[in-house]
C-alpha cells in the first residue's frame, strides 16, 4: 500500500512537471493507463504546469514529426536504391543496332535539327555520360573518321578553359587542341549563375557532313515508322 502510495506521489510531481500520461508510465514502469487517470482524477494543474504540459507536448509532436519524417526517408531511400539496382541490371550487352537506336534517339532528343544553310550533325550536352555514348555511336555506327569530328566547349566566365578542355577531352578521347572555346554570357545569367552550375561548360560535338545529317534523320524517321506500325 505504502508502495503505491510513493508512486503516486511520484507520477502528481511528473505530472505537475508538464509530463505526459505514456511518459509517466514509462518512468515509473506502470502498465495500467487506467491506474495514473484515477490518479489525475482531481488532480488541478497550475498555470506553470499545463505551460509546461503544452509545451513537453510540441516537443513530443516535432520529435515525433523528425522521426515519422526520417524513417520515411530511409524507406524511400531502400526503394529507390532497390529500384535503381533492377534498372541497372535489366541492361545486358548491347549489340550495334541497339547502339544505332540509343545513338539516333540521343540525337533526336539533343542534337541540331535544323535544314537551312550548311547543315551538319551537331549534338549538344552537358552530361559527360550521355556524350560519351554518343561518341560511341558516331565511331561505331556512323564511322566517321577522327579528323572530321570538330568539338566545341560554350563555358562561363567563371569556368576553366584548361580545366573544360581537359575534362571534355578525357570524356570524348579527342585531343585538347581540337577544341575551340566559346565564352559566352546572357543578360539572363549575368551575375546570377551558381559556380558549380555547368563546372565544365557544354560540349557541342560537331560533324560538317550533310549525308550523315540526313542518315541520323533518317533512322529517326525508321523508329517513327517501325514503333507506329500497324501489322
Amino acid at each position: 500500500m505504502g508502495s503505491n502510495i510513493h508512486l503516486k506521489s511520484k507520477a502528481i510531481a511528473l505530472r505537475k512537471n508538464g509530463e505526459s500520461y505514456n511518459n509517466i508510465r514509462k518512468i515509473l514502469g506502470i502498465r495500467s493507463k487506467g491506474t495514473i487517470s484515477h490518479w489525475f482524477k482531481n488532480l488541478l494543474l497550475s498555470k506553470k504546469s499545463l505551460e509546461l504540459l503544452e509545451s513537453n507536448n510540441r516537443l513530443a509532436h516535432t520529435r515525433g514529426l523528425f522521426i515519422a519524417n526520417k524513417n520515411r526517408k530511409m524507406r524511400i531511400d531502400t526503394e529507390n536504391k532497390k529500384a535503381y539496382t533492377e534498372g541497372q541490371s535489366s541492361i545486358k550487352s548491347i549489340s550495334k543496332n541497339e547502339l544505332l537506336l540509343i545513338g539516333a534517339v540521343l540525337y533526336w532528343g539533343e542534337g541540331s535539327k535544323s535544314e537551312k544553310g550548311q547543315v551538319s550533325l551537331c549534338l549538344s550536352n552537358s552530361d559527360p555520360l550521355m556524350v560519351s555514348v554518343y561518341m560511341k555511336f558516331i565511331r561505331n555506327v556512323l564511322k566517321v573518321r577522327e579528323e572530321k569530328i570538330r568539338a566545341g566547349i560554350h563555358i562561363y566566365p567563371s569556368i576553366s578553359p584548361y580545366e573544360a578542355r581537359k575534362f571534355w577531352s578525357k570524356t570524348t578521347k579527342l585531343p585538347e587542341d581540337r577544341f575551340y572555346i566559346v565564352t559566352q554570357i546572357s543578360r539572363a545569367s549575368k551575375n546570377k549563375r551558381p559556380f558549380n552550375t555547368l563546372p565544365y561548360g557544354t560540349v557541342a560535338i560537331k560533324i560538317n557532313s550533310r549525308q550523315q545529317f540526313y542518315k541520323v534523320k533518317g533512322m529517326i524517321k525508321g523508329i517513327t515508322l517501325k514503333m507506329n506500325h500497324k501489322p
